[in-house]
């Protein structure tokens, strides 16, 4: 597991051998502050090839540099699902966007890993 405090964000690395998956735990907030090191830490996570759990159900509030690194990595063939409740001002930003249905996103890490491609 790999930690990185960053301006007013936690990010946590975690690679699961099964099932196969790397989850990326965001606890704070993301912003311009540190959109460059929350980019480096979703580039590390796909680095992994494995399909990508986000954790956001410590976040705080979510930019557009979070919600477009999520679209892309929906777009990726490892794929992504969500770990939530999804709620505050990033639920609004997902609804606004009209992409709220778009990911998947489950309660319990044990669904979310359970939702993966094999």
């Amino acid at each position: 597991m790999q930690e990185r405090p960053l301006e007013d964000l936690l990010v946590r690395i975690t690679e699961h051998t099964r099932p196969n998956a790397c989850v990326l735990a965001l606890l704070g907030s993301t912003g311009a502050w540190n959109s460059t090191a929350l980019e480096g830490a979703f580039h590390d996570a796909r680095a992994t090839g494995r399909p990508l759990v986000v954790d956001l159900t410590g976040l705080r509030f979510g930019d557009e540099v979070l919600l477009g690194l999520l679209l892309h990595a929906y777009a990726s063939p490892q794929g992504l699902v969500l770990l939530g409740p999804v709620t505050g001002h990033f639920a609004r930003r997902l609804h606004r966007s009209c992409v709220d249905d778009l990911f998947h996103t489950q309660n319990t890490l044990e669904l979310a890993l359970a939702q993966l491609p094999t």
